[in-house]
């Protein structure tokens, strides 16, 4: 019964006693009776409010068994799982420069930050023992240009034998030859610069000795820059060129630039368990470089269009399946039904469920941790 019936026949009591009180006791004291009528409408309430509640017990009853969930709407939606590893800035053209031959070191020609151009001589070490030798052999060559010359004239006009002038040009070739490889060994003597860019560094100092791998100027060129990392041997098969990545670094307050894999070695490393990628950046991110930067860097390793996806927690398991809680309606009920899935890759908080659920169901998303299959619920 409706709480509006009740209080029409309250009002009608209400009425009743009142009327009866005025023809009953019409002689009574106006205070008196007021009392009466107070006392008799409490009665009444209670009464009213007795029948409520005994009417009313049933629709509570069914509204307390109704567990109260929410619901998340399932549709197609992209999924893309990345793999996040951490790499370093690099440069194709980033050296240590350091000279072919040992000696002591001269005169050093640059400074940081200058730029200078490839083939620029850096720095000179002596080199005095070959260039007096030099010296000693343009002299012997000088000489043998002029006997040359000389014997080649009378063998012109078919004076003195063919063996002479023979022996007069082979010296002199053999003394050019010479003198050309002296000149390349004095070279050695000059650090180059090997590519054209800016002096970062310069480690040494004059009158140190120096050689072969002793670095003199430290040269970056500033561009070719790129990002390299150290993968697992588990993702050898899963990791190819061309596939798509997000780099952030940090120091540059760069996040997610879009990037691609540029090569992946076919060699593991045999100490870390690794193999290298590098990745290339354009744009202002890549001039901003600097070596051995610090960037996280994001491997797409799938990507499906259209894929039913879920937030992980949502997922229950048991001892062979794995399911969630979908709501059904079961006459004018809405009540929990368990549904077997399988599930896919997993990112970021999220799992692709390949089978078990189509488009527009409702999966329940808060208060499932409660529920009984069949379970009436309420949205």
């Amino acid at each position: 019964m409706k709480r509006s019936s009740f209080k029409a026949i309250s009002y009608q009591l209400l009425a009743i006693s009142l009327l009866t009180a005025s023809c009953g006791q019409g002689d009574k004291d106006p205070a008196a009776q007021l009392a009466e009528l107070k006392k008799e409408q409490a009665a009444t309430q209670a009464k009213i409010a007795d029948l409520e509640a005994k009417a009313g017990t049933k629709e509570a009853n069914v509204a307390a068994q109704a567990v109260p969930v929410s619901v998340l709407n399932v549709q197609p939606e992209s999924f893309a799982s990345y793999l996040e590893v951490q790499g370093r800035a690099d440069f194709d053209e980033n050296a240590n420069v350091s000279p072919r031959a040992p000696g002591t070191i001269t005169n050093i020609r640059v400074q940081r930050g200058d730029r200078v151009s490839k083939g620029q001589v850096l720095a000179t070490l002596d080199a005095a023992v070959l260039e007096a030798g030099i010296a000693e052999l343009r002299t012997r060559l000088e000489l043998a240009r002029v006997l040359y010359e000389k014997q080649k004239r009378l063998w012109d006009q078919e004076i003195g034998t063919e063996i002479q002038y023979l022996q007069a040009k082979s010296n002199y070739d053999a003394l050019k030859n010479n003198l050309s490889t002296q000149q390349r060994q004095r070279d050695q003597y000059n650090v180059r610069a090997p590519f054209a860019g800016t002096v970062d560094d310069v480690p040494a100092k004059v009158g140190e000795s120096s050689g072969p791998g002793t670095p003199v100027v430290r040269l970056v060129s500033g561009s070719s820059g790129k990002i390299v990392a150290d993968i697992s041997e588990a993702y050898s098969n899963s990791i190819k060129p061309g596939d798509k990545a997000l780099v952030s670094i940090p120091d540059m307050g760069e996040e997610n630039i879009a990037a691609t894999v540029r090569t992946v070695s076919s060699i593991i490393n045999p100490t870390s368990r690794t193999f290298t990628i590098e990745l290339r950046l354009n744009g202002s991110a890549a001039v901003k470089l600097r070596p051995n930067m610090v960037a996280t860097v994001r491997i797409q390793n799938y990507n499906r269009q259209n894929a039913t996806v879920l937030p992980v927690d949502l997922v229950q398991r048991d001892e062979q399946n794995s399911y969630v809680y979908v709501v059904e309606n079961k006459g004018q009920q809405k009540i929990a039904a368990k549904r077997i899935i399988e599930t896919g890759a997993t990112y970021n908080g999220k799992v692709e469920v390949t089978t078990g659920l189509k488009p527009n169901d409702q999966v329940v998303s808060a208060g499932y941790q409660n529920l009984n299959e069949g379970q009436v619920v309420s949205l």
